[in-house]
Parts: structure tokens; C-alpha cells; sequence
């Protein structure tokens, strides 16, 4: 699992850094952050799905109030491990090398799109048919 989260964060950093004409820093902290955004786009619709479904998730009561100090919370929590996993210690020259040559065109590109559409799909989903997640209002 993690060898195919590897390969779409070097398809995302590849992608960026020729966009930005071989910018390797650059390159490195928009494929960090893109896939980071990504992460939390996914886990928001996992927890989208259990709140349909029933189950009560009340996310916010562990950050604190300030909205600013909860935004950046819950980035870190998605950044951190994004960091370690993948440019701690030069990691990233590393999956460089190992995973270059095996590049899927785009599939970082294609991961942050399904997980966006995905979402999305969800949201319309639950506004066209509420009856299905309970969410009709009686009169």
C-alpha cells in the first residue's frame, strides 16, 4: 500500500516540478501540501459518510476554538506524516531514484481529482435524495 502512495506522491512531484521548469523545492512543498489536501479531502468523506449513516462525530471538540490554531491543527495532523513518510532525511532522493522510471503519467493528478469527484458525488448525491441519509424535513 504504501509503495503505490509513494509512486503518486513522485507522479504529483514530477508533474510540478516540470511545471516549474526543474524547481525542486518548490516542487517539494506543493506535492507535500497537494497530497496533504488530498488526505483530508479523502478522510472528510469517510466521516461525511458515517455522519449520513447515523453514527454522531463531532470532530471539532477536540481542537481548540480559535479558528486560526484549528486550521493549522488540522493540517499538521495531515502534514506530519505526509513529511516523514516522504522528504525526512532525503527520503524523497531515494523514491526519486526507485520510482522515476516506473512513472504512471498523471496518477497524482488522477488521485486528487477521483478523491475530489468523489466527494463531491457524495454532496449531490445527499441533496438529491435526502430521503436516503433521513434527511427530509416533516411538515
Amino acid at each position: 500500500m504504501l509503495k503505490i502512495y509513494y509512486r503518486i506522491w513522485v507522479s504529483l512531484f514530477l508533474k510540478i516540478q516540470l511545471s516549474q521548469n526543474g524547481n525542486k523545492y518548490y516542487s517539494l512543498i506543493m506535492s507535500l501540501l497537494a497530497l496533504s489536501v488530498t488526505n483530508f479531502i479523502n478522510i472528510l468523506l469517510i466521516i461525511t459518510i458515517l455522519v449520513l449513516s447515523g453514527t454522531k462525530i463531532n470532530i471539532f471538540e477536540i481542537f481548540p476554538e480559535n479558528r486560526m490554531i484549528r486550521n493549522i491543527s488540522i493540517l499538521l495532523v495531515f502534514l506530519l506524516p505526509n513529511y516523514f513518510l516522504l522528504i525526512y532525511n532525503n527520503k524523497y532522493q531515494l523514491l526519486l531514484d526507485k520510482y522515476e522510471s516506473q512513472n504512471i503519467k498523471n496518477l497524482g493528478i488522477k488521485y486528487f481529482f477521483v478523491s475530489t469527484l468523489l466527494f463531491l458525488l457524495l454532496v449531490i448525491i445527499t441533496m438529491i435524495f435526502p430521503e436516503f441519509f433521513n434527511l427530509t424535513v416533516k411538515k
